[in-house]
């Protein structure tokens, strides 16, 4: 069995501190509200207002932007506080103000809260792989072949890596529009969270590097290179070259008839410098995928002036609707002072086609075949296995990835263990192991444990999280008291030995000056089966309180040394009978 270190609520990490595969995503970027309500949907939230801040735990809190400060109110206080940045952690629903058209958003990712120009700019920390399903949510929820969904969500997680850092300067990696990547977590499904899933840490390389994956919903048949939407970019496994896969599954033809006053007003709009009185338009040139690369105004003064047909796409779109010309890939025809565009495909035509994935995996393939298709020359690889190396102090045995910084440690583990033998009485038989976790994904992922679980114990090893997190929170001698004590209890507990005595024991140890709270009303039958089989977080931490007090009852009235005997030799069922 494994013991944990339940710092409840003083290991709940700030966004400032980042693992490397976390990533800070501003949501409700179109539409930035100014007042928003957060709601606690499990235990209380709980909020600081600055990373290493005191934390206050609420059941709801009611945040306004004020110009370029918050006004907070919480269900705890009548009086508003009014602060610059709010930093929230828990499980909670967000709900923008009613009639408004974002809609609420439940999650438990660490939120960051902050006042600009009256709007909240409102971000939150996520781990990689639930970004990930938050943008196939968005991005490829129509996908229906698991295949071309599993290559979806390479392409995603490849895209986070590369462009990890996009809106660096405004202090965040990504928006949650297409300008990065789309994002709806309300909408992930089963199919999406397993198709991240089959793919977790898979990403596409290119020379070592994370590809340029980009993606798009239908070329119409060709596939552009990168060189046609942004010339700087010449990449070579984004190059044009026929998509026959996209064809079979239907090129998504489209037409939209525009006046040319319309056409006129959306380009001046774009304070684009037209000319006069102009009356037709043609297409001058075309890419390599047959796109169109360059525009033709003809019949106004100059006779001829020509444009960028990305840029004539961008402004009609933004001022007609963003449906209105659908790719680049069209045929232009003047009739009559209307302009008719007969085209095909929709978007940059760049990379995965989705339609193209779609039949590929209908005719079999797998998703590393349409990834090769889209990609040619990239490989899939995996995130690099984490390279643990071994230390030793007199005592101790230490296994981190990184030893150069992680080995500060060992002179402290060193004394810390000998002030705990000296404590109990006891001396290890054996020399216990520190392993500290890189990030916090790897350590949750290996040890299955939550972020609020400081450490834990299995057995002779203390299985930590980063060194960085413990630090900053201030607990890495407390951390290391609490399972070197886990450790001598477990040594001398003989088998059967009830969970709730022998955590109460060490929870004792660690802090014997605790105050006791009230909780009689837990009989040992009840701690005992809490901690066997926690069903909540507040149900578990309940049980850690109740043993403490347990315990610290038991010591109060037979003395320490009697209890601790009681380890190798049984509680008597006269004490076990007896509740407090």
């Amino acid at each position: 069995m494994k013991y944990r270190l339940a710092f409840l609520a003083l290991v709940l990490l700030a966004p400032c501190a980042l693992p490397a595969q976390e990533f800070q995503v501003r949501i409700y970027t179109v539409r930035p509200p100014a007042t928003i309500s957060v709601a606690a949907t499990k235990e209380a939230l709980l909020w600081r207002t600055c990373p290493t801040c005191p934390e206050t735990a609420t059941r709801s809190l009611s945040i306004t932007s004020a110009k370029s400060e918050i006004t907070l109110a919480t269900n705890q206080s009548a009086a508003p506080q009014v602060e610059n940045d709010l930093y929230v952690t828990g499980n909670y629903e967000l709900r923008p103000p009613v009639g408004t058209d974002a809609p609420p958003l439940a999650a438990d990712f660490p939120l960051r809260i902050h006042a600009l120009d009256g709007q909240l700019v409102i971000t939150v920390t996520m781990p990689i792989e639930n970004y990930v399903e938050g943008v196939l949510a968005a991005e490829g929820g129509d996908i229906h072949g698991t295949e071309a969904l599993k290559a979806m969500a390479v392409a995603a997680r490849t895209y986070a890596l590369r462009f990890r850092g996009k809106h660096a300067e405004e202090g965040f990696d990504f928006c949650d529009t297409t300008h990065c990547q789309a994002m709806n977590w309300n909408a992930v499904t089963p199919r999406i969270t397993a198709a991240v899933d089959a793919t977790r840490g898979e990403s596409l390389a290119y020379n070592g590097a994370p590809a340029e994956t980009y993606y798009h919903q239908n070329c119409g048949g060709a596939i552009a290179a990168a060189s046609e939407v942004w010339p700087a970019n010449h990449e070579p496994y984004l190059v044009a070259h026929a998509d026959p896969y996209c064809v079979i599954g239907g090129t998504l033809k489209w037409e939209t008839t525009l006046t040319a006053a319309d056409i006129d007003g959306a380009l001046r709009a774009a304070n684009i410098d037209l000319p006069a009185h102009w009356t037709t338009l043609e297409v001058a040139s075309r890419t390599a995928s047959g796109r169109a690369q360059r525009l033709k105004l003809g019949g106004g003064a100059p006779a001829d002036f020509a444009l960028s047909a990305s840029t004539f796409r961008f402004a009609v779109n933004r001022a007609l609707g963003w449906n209105k010309l659908r790719s680049d890939l069209y045929e232009v025809r003047n009739s009559g002072g209307q302009i008719v565009f007969s085209g095909r495909g929709s978007g940059h035509g760049v990379g995965l086609c989705q339609a193209g994935a779609e039949e590929m995996a209908r005719e079999g393939k797998n998703y590393r075949d349409i990834l090769n298709f889209y990609y040619p020359g990239t490989e899939v690889v995996t995130a690099r296995a984490e390279i643990w190396q071994k230390q030793s102090s007199e005592r101790i045995e230490l296994l981190s990835t990184n030893p150069q910084a992680d080995s500060a440690i060992l002179p402290v583990a060193d004394r810390i263990l000998k002030d705990d033998e000296r404590t109990i009485g006891w001396q290890l038989a054996f020399r216990p192991r520190l392993q500290i976790f890189p990030t916090m994904d790897i350590y949750r992922d290996s040890t299955g444990e939550p972020g609020w679980i400081a450490a834990s114990v299995r057995g002779q090893t203390i299985r930590m999280q980063p060194l960085i997190e413990l630090q900053r929170r201030s607990i890495v001698e407390s951390t290391l008291r609490h399972e070197f004590f886990h450790l001598l209890v477990e040594s001398r507990a003989k088998a059967g030995t009830p969970v709730w005595f022998r955590e109460g024991i060490v929870l004792y140890l660690s802090n014997p000056d605790a105050p006791q709270t009230n909780s009689a009303a837990t009989t040992d039958q009840q701690m005992e089966a809490m901690l066997q089989h926690p069903t909540s977080r507040d149900d578990e931490e309940k049980a850690y309180a109740a043993a403490q007090n347990r315990v610290a009852a038991l010591v109060q009235k037979y003395g320490r040394q009697t209890v601790l005997a009681w380890l190798s030799h049984g509680i008597p069922p006269d004490v076990t009978a007896a509740q407090p």
